[in-house]
């Protein structure tokens, strides 16, 4: 079949690292189970989570009723594109079996299950920005590819005739990466009795209110690394010579972990890669705590050496310098292309164009990006370029979204007015578009707090009126852990309203104490014996322990 010798040359390899993406590894080989959690939608449409399911069968099912809509969501580096990748290899086993499906797997191990699609279309939606119908999508990325010029027309009638006659799969990939004026790709046309539609995303994407819940059959939420020693020794295997001992090697790379305070970054399969490769390269030495910025600047380090492996150094009050840049090599002589491609990294993000957001043309590229400057980008690494359907074709994008957004935070670090002439219009054109940026803050909150508080007064103002939910809290939380990390102070981040529980209320005190706006509301729910503080401006402290309603005294605010 050549739709399964396409995936099998396409997509069972996957980047071993964003630091290297030309090292690549099949799916089998790096794939480690991640918990999975249903989320259920309840009736006032909160969304809690719920069982931890280790199941194909979990991902389309209720009750033995097949769900035609299933949703996975998952911050970045978490893992969805893994999955889906997976997810794609077990149904090409079911038709065409390999040597390599004959490796034990501990979970989703039920490929049966997927014996049910006849076929499987699988979609990169950040490269189908000009389409809005799958079967448009399914033309360009499959068909064009598959079939010769004179095939295609046959091809595409016969995918017609499929979809209308037999039950199949539609895989789409990256739904937060799709810049369509529609919320997802339509399926206007095709019978739903057929078609199942199992689609990756990011959870702000999925929070988008135009996104009913009664579209969403099945949500689930991929978190973290079920055994991060397993997926270590997965890693080193593919990295070290067969003769090394990998459990030691495991063993001292959880000691480096530990002794630099980054063990939680264990649970993200992405950045736990992106560490373990620099260890295993002998980079890792200045590692010195949690902070994202310190992990991405070690990327920018590697991709900066790729195209200049010139040395210079930061000197120790440098205007430019900041927290995570000080013991860098290969960052300050490069630091004009570095400038200019984080001028066009935030230019794309807070364009008004959505659709050029992530992938952009070679032509929109050359308006914001010196030849030079361009040159040093694919070199290092930094931007990768396609061939489209024609030779003339190309479109160019970040070689991962987050490395945009730690780029475009950089930009706002070194440019402080944009925040007044671009962010805020940016933020007030669309309700709740400031979840948008919330990974761009986390790394502005490390590279330069004083502009990441300006930041958070305009994110909290369109925050403070919408419906009560935590997303905004745990933005502020992680803004909070990064600023802390890399030893920026004064923390004043802007969060009006705050709901304490047993894993946030050591941190979400700090912010309250810090935060030099009045808190709108408080929600209290501690079940272990701790007790919450709280002391208003000139008043007594009113110290509440047990459950049930209490009256607080609070600052004085006309709002």
């Amino acid at each position: 079949m050549r739709l399964v010798e396409h995936y099998r040359d396409t997509i069972s390899y996957v980047p071993l690292s964003t630091i290297d993406p030309i090292l690549d590894k099949h799916v089998l080989d790096i794939f480690t189970t991640t918990k999975i959690h249903m989320i259920k939608i309840e009736n006032d449409g909160r969304r809690t989570k719920h069982t931890h399911i280790l199941t194909y069968k979990d991902c389309f099912y209720r009750n033995d009723y097949l769900y035609i809509r299933t949703y996975l969501q998952g911050e970045p580096g978490s893992g969805k594109t893994s999955f889906a990748v997976k997810l794609v290899y077990d149904w090409c086993n079911l038709h065409a079996p390999s040597q390599e499906s004959t490796k034990e797997q501990t979970a989703f191990g039920d490929v049966d299950i997927l014996h049910k699609f006849k076929f499987l279309y699988f979609i990169s939606l950040r490269d189908s920005k000009n389409h809005t119908y799958v079967t448009q999508m399914i033309k360009t990325q499959l068909i064009y590819k598959i079939y010769a010029e004179d095939e295609r027309e046959s091809a595409y009638n016969l995918v017609l005739r499929i979809i209308r006659n037999v039950m199949y799969l539609v895989v789409q990939e990256g739904l937060d990466e799709w810049p369509g004026e529609q919320t997802v790709p339509s399926m206007d046309g095709i019978p739903k009795e057929n078609c199942i539609v199992f689609t990756t995303s990011r959870p702000w994407k999925l929070a988008d209110r135009r996104i009913k819940n009664s579209h969403i059959d099945i949500l689930l939420e991929v978190e973290e690394i079920s055994d991060p020693e397993e997926f270590n020794k997965k890693l080193l295997r593919c990295l070290l010579d067969e003769s090394t001992d990998l459990t030691k090697s495991v063993e001292l790379f959880e000691e480096f972990l530990s002794s630099r305070n980054l063990e939680s970054i264990s649970s993200s399969p992405m950045l736990n890669t992106l560490v373990l490769c620099t260890w295993v390269d002998d980079r890792a030495k200045r590692l010195t705590g949690s902070s994202l910025c310190e992990l991405y600047t070690t990327m920018l380090e590697n991709l900066c050496k790729k195209a200049n492996a010139q040395i210079s150094y930061f000197e120790q009050f440098h205007l430019l310098s900041v927290y995570c840049f000080a013991r860098t090599n290969y960052i300050r002589p490069n630091m004009e292309h570095i400038d200019s491609i984080a001028k066009a990294a935030f230019s794309f993000l807070f364009s008004n164009e959505k659709e050029s957001s992530i992938v952009f043309s070679d032509v929109d590229l050359t308006a914001h990006l010196p030849e030079t400057s361009k040159q040093f980008a694919l070199d290092s690494g930094f931007l990768s370029k396609r061939k489209g359907k024609t030779c003339t074709d190309q479109t160019l994008s970040f070689v991962h979204k987050t490395i945009q957004e730690f780029l475009t935070a950089f930009h706002i670090h070194r440019n402080a007015d944009v925040i007044d002439d671009v962010i805020s219009g940016y933020l007030k054109r669309h309700d709740k578009l400031y979840r948008d940026i919330s990974q761009i803050f986390i790394f502005l909150c490390g590279f330069n707090i004083t502009r990441a508080n300006k930041l958070s007064t305009r994110m909290n103002e369109l925050d403070v009126y919408s419906e009560y939910d935590s997303y905004f809290q745990d933005c502020i939380l992680s803004d909070y852990k990064e600023a802390v990390a890399n030893k920026n102070t004064p923390i004043h981040l802007h969060l009006s309203h705050l709901n304490f529980d047993d894993d946030n209320a050591e941190d979400l005190i700090q912010i309250w104490t810090l935060n030099t706006s009045p808190a709108r509301s408080f929600e209290v729910g501690l079940w272990a014996n701790k007790h919450v503080n709280i002391r208003s401006q000139g008043q007594s402290s009113s110290d509440y322990h047990g459950h049930g309603p209490v009256a607080l005294p609070v600052r004085k605010d006309p709002g």
